[in-house]
């Protein structure tokens, strides 16, 4: 796979190597753009036992689960 190629392919843009927008003083630029990158795939992982719970599809209680509660493949752990 040639440099990029996996960036093009999930939507990103890619740095320009020529033109006005390839020059060297835009490079803080592209860093920070990467960086928000990363900050808005952080945004998609859950936080603290509750999220990944509820990502996961996962529940907890004592009581018995009605069956009207979640979806089909959801798992509910009771407690006694």
């Amino acid at each position: 796979m040639a440099v990029g190629d996996g960036a093009t392919g999930k939507g990103l843009p890619l740095v320009p190597d020529t033109g006005e927008e390839g020059r060297v003083r835009w490079g803080a630029r592209e860093i920070n753009r990467t960086r928000d990158f990363v900050a808005q795939v952080m945004d998609l992982i859950p936080v603290g036992k509750a999220g990944y719970r509820a990502a996961a599809g996962l529940s907890i209680g004592t009581a018995v689960p009605a069956n009207t509660v979640g979806d089909d493949g959801d798992w509910f752990a009771r407690y006694i």
